[in-house]
């Protein structure tokens, strides 16, 4: 037996690719994000209740989509570098991002710059 699961369950557990389960999970997370916002503003806007479990609720909420999001991003991440390894991106694509990424660096190279050319 693999972990808790049967030897024919693994079996059926392993065959979907890394990249479909990325992206299988990427959906679902997002979709319950906006699930998530939607519940909530359904019960604090929509319903009457306690001011208690409005609040409880909205704070619930942020937790709810702070996890998720975290989550999410996360998962992205993933998804990126197993494309990135796969090759699975285009050249001129992956040209691109390399390029957006060094901007970016320079964008904070010069901010920093500024930084300590005003503390000197």
């Amino acid at each position: 037996m693999d972990y808790i699961f049967s030897n024919k369950l693994a079996k059926v557990l392993r065959k979907p690719s890394d990249r479909t389960q990325l992206e299988a999970t990427l959906m679902g997370l997002s979709i319950m994000i906006i699930g998530g916002i939607g519940l909530v503003i359904y019960f604090v806007f929509m319903t009457d209740i306690s001011i208690f479990f409005k609040i409880l609720i909205t704070f619930s909420g942020i937790g709810f989509f702070l996890l998720q999001s975290s989550s999410l991003v996360s998962t992205y991440i993933q998804y990126y570098t197993l494309k990135m390894t796969l090759g699975l991106y285009p050249e001129d694509t992956k040209l691109l991002m390399k390029i957006n990424e060094a901007k970016d660096l320079r964008d904070e190279l010069n901010k920093l710059i500024e930084q300590n050319e005003k503390s000197i």
